[in-house]
């Protein structure tokens, strides 16, 4: 036990002590009365003796009761210092009194109406989670049915009603795959697979997929760097940089521009990787800048263009975490946005 802990103790024994030779006073007081009353002589060393006898057995007790509660104090101050400190306190040992007994008894209440709070959220969560999961799939099912019916369609009247319906068509699209990655990403350790990927095949996918919205937007993607293998997930990371990129897309259609691009730069530095998308959109409000990959927040720009959700930026922040990558942003207002990605090399968690 540290010295706090024997503090304590002394402390908690304090007022037993005082009542305790408060009490033996008083029995030397009327043993003292007794015997002036009856003129007896009661001398000075049989009064000094019952003192020392009384503080004997004192020391005695304080030494019993102390040697009773070490080892439970100890147990507790290390529960307290332990990572698990739920199943640190239930397993504090043997109570030796009954106080220490009834303290344990709480304690494996508290504990088991606890576990069984847990158990029934996690089955709640899992059932919630199948339930996206299955709903999320059988709504692209449909999406991709209105995608292949657009492709088909050729009547030259209806091409802009058509052409507004793809454009939702793709929202939709986007929407179910954020909310799909959000269910999932709570369950990561169990859906991924690590592996040395062409970053830059990536990236081609990821403009192959919006070609229609660049094409659209008249905004020019453009690579540079060569091939370069990054240690990560390709789902994962696909993900991500396609928010990115449906990002940049949405915000430099919202800026006036006779050249709207976004680049794409790889650089391999000492440390690590760094994959930089930057677009001459209209930037991010510097109030706004810290808050980016908060959940939901959507800023001054997302009040504008009324499209943003605000979880496309969360989590792909939380992904590239749980991935042990770095994902940064710089803005200037009305000029640029640019988002960094890097991919450590000694400092890779899948590596360690």
């Amino acid at each position: 036990m540290n010295k706090m802990r024997f503090v304590d103790f002394i402390r908690d024994r304090i007022a037993f002590a005082v009542v305790y030779f408060i009490s033996i006073s008083l029995v030397i007081l009327v043993m003292g009365l007794t015997t002036f009353i009856k003129t007896s002589d009661f001398p000075m060393p049989n009064i000094l003796y019952a003192y020392i006898v009384s503080i004997v057995l004192f020391i005695i007790f304080f030494i019993y009761e102390y040697s009773k509660v070490r080892l439970f104090y100890n147990n507790l101050t290390e529960a307290l210092n332990s990572e698990n400190i739920i199943e640190s306190i239930i397993n504090v040992g043997d109570a030796q009194d009954i106080e220490q007994k009834l303290f344990l008894q709480v304690l494996g209440k508290l504990h088991r109406s606890y576990t069984s709070r847990i158990y029934k959220y996690e089955e709640t969560q899992e059932q919630f989670s199948n339930f996206i999961n299955q709903w999320v799939h059988q709504m692209k099912t449909p999406v991709s049915v209105i995608n292949l019916i657009l492709q088909d369609e050729t009547m030259a009247e209806s091409k802009e009603i058509l052409q507004s319906i793809g454009e939702e068509n793709e929202k939709i699209s986007q929407g179910l795959n954020i909310m799909l990655y959000n269910a999932r990403i709570n369950e990561f350790n169990h859906d991924f697979n690590v592996e040395d990927i062409n970053i830059v095949l990536i990236l081609r996918k990821v403009i192959n997929d919006n070609k229609k919205l660049l094409i659209r937007g008249c905004i020019f993607p453009k690579i540079t760097g060569g091939t370069t293998f990054v240690h990560t997930d390709k789902k994962w990371v696909y993900f991500v940089i396609n928010q990115i990129v449906i990002n940049a897309i949405k915000y430099t259609n919202a800026a006036v521009r006779n050249k709207k691009t976004i680049n794409f730069k790889i650089e391999d530095k000492l440390t690590k990787i760094v994959l930089s998308i930057e677009d001459n959109g209209i930037g991010i409000p510097n109030e706004d800048l810290g808050r980016v990959f908060n959940a939901f927040f959507t800023g001054k720009n997302g009040r504008k263009t009324f499209e943003s959700t605000g979880m496309g930026m969360y989590l792909s922040k939380r992904i590239c975490e749980e991935l042990g990558h770095e994902l940064n942003v710089e803005s200037d207002e009305g000029k640029r946005t640019n988002f960094c990605i890097g991919f450590f090399k000694a400092k890779n968690i899948f590596k360690l």
